[in-house]
């Protein structure tokens, strides 16, 4: 790699103008390549060799509560297109907030006019209209993922959700008048043959970002709360193996798909429909949950994970991989 000593009297003196007319004076590249008579690939490498020698040092402020590193060995480790780890806080319903804020953020940055967001329930999930808040109108649509429930509160339920985040922005929502779970799976294809139900069901997959949480397998998680499994049928999953879900969808610590008569009922996009979608954002803040979160980013299907500072770090650091149960090797 160059450095400045390796640099001529003439060259190190073009550089430092060069670089000085671009990151000082603001001059764009195609300014820089008329003032100095260069074409503007010239001035490209020449741009690239004044930072790699040293004659550009950029200096960036973080602020603390930004993670970058954190964010990267996310990126890297599970193959994301992008992470954001929200800061850590001491109370669960100020560190749900934290990550729905920062979810929120990112729909925000994302979403334009035509966009279609797929959403799932969950109190992850439920959380992020209340921070979503774009500076102009969106003419997004969101649309329930899944099935709902009453058993469950108002804020959690996917028609809930995405009639809040369509009225924060303009956009329209789309329910799915339908139950998550119904008594058999023959119910469930005759139910989803229903115009309503195919059309949401429909509308849904073919969605072009899905945000969605992440559920846990144990006895109170919101699966349970909503009536969409027993406990009973909760306990035979984790005896399968189950570790966590998706829309409904259980996975094992390898991200496997975990196949029951319990999953054979739910009114919910399955994985392999989630998979179809550009870009699947996950929302996770409970600490019970990183075995969860593994399963599910090992299934290959989220392109960006909005996730806590605990989790994220237990997630990357070595240490911790002996208290999760690795991938099994192929």
């Amino acid at each position: 790699m160059p450095s400045l000593d390796d640099l001529g009297h003439d060259e190190f003196e073009l550089l430092a103008r060069v670089a000085h007319r671009y990151y000082a004076d603001g001059l764009t590249q195609e300014a820089l390549a008329r003032e100095f008579g260069l074409s503007r690939p010239k001035v490209q490498r020449l741009l690239d060799r004044a930072r790699a020698a040293g004659v550009v040092d950029i200096r960036i402020a973080t602020p603390p509560w930004l993670h970058l590193d954190l964010e990267r060995a996310l990126r890297e480790r599970f193959g994301l297109a992008e992470a954001i780890v929200a800061p850590a806080r001491s109370d669960a319903d100020a560190q749900r907030a934290e990550v729905a804020r920062a979810a929120a953020a990112y729909l925000e940055r994302r979403l334009d006019d035509g966009a279609v967001v797929a959403v799932s329930h969950g109190r992850d999930t439920g959380e992020v209209p209340r921070f979503f808040a774009p500076r102009r109108r969106v003419a997004a649509t969101f649309v329930s993922a899944m099935g709902g429930s009453p058993l469950v509160d108002s804020p959690t339920n996917p028609n809930e959700i995405v009639r809040r985040l369509a009225d924060r922005c303009g956009g329209q929502s789309v329910g799915l008048y339908a139950p998550a779970s119904v008594e058999s799976a023959r119910m469930r294809a005759q139910l989803v043959r229903e115009p309503a139900v195919a059309e949401t069901l429909g509308i849904a997959a073919r969605a072009s970002i899905a945000l969605v949480g992440i559920g846990g397998t144990d006895d109170a998680c919101t699966m349970v709360r909503s009536g969409s499994v027993s406990l009973d049928e909760i306990r035979r999953l984790r005896d399968a193996g189950a570790v966590g879900d998706v829309l409904g969808n259980y996975v094992d610590a390898d991200g496997g798909l975990v196949e029951s008569p319990e999953t054979g009922r739910l009114v919910s996009l399955s994985l392999d429909e989630l998979h179809a979608i550009g870009t699947v954002v996950v929302v996770v803040s409970e600490a019970e949950k990183p075995l969860a979160i593994l399963g599910v980013l090992r299934t290959g299907v989220v392109d960006v994970l909005v996730i806590d500072e605990g989790n994220a770090r237990f997630l990357v650091e070595p240490a911790r991989e002996a208290t999760l149960r690795p991938m099994t090797e192929v």
